[in-house]
């Protein structure tokens, strides 16, 4: 349970961290979206980018833990 929590809060910082961490390059479908998303609010281009950055992570962050606990994640 440690570990999949573990690496839920990892997904939560970046999406796609904890796939990282384990081992998983689907997690790159998260993480590169996530980083673009990251820059473009820091930039200040688009109003939600927060929001889309925060529902990918939360959205990554069940996916691996789902991985994790049972064996195959979300999608």
């Amino acid at each position: 349970m440690g570990k999949a929590l573990f690496v839920a809060a990892l997904s939560l910082v970046l999406a796609g961290l904890g796939h990282i961490f384990l081992g998983l390059w689907r997690g790159l479908w998260f993480a590169v979206p996530s980083a673009v998303l990251l820059y473009v609010h820091f930039t200040g281009a688009f109003e939600l980018a927060d929001a889309v950055f925060m529902a990918l992570g939360i959205f990554s962050a069940f996916d691996v833990f789902s991985f994790v606990r049972r064996g195959h994640g979300i999608i």
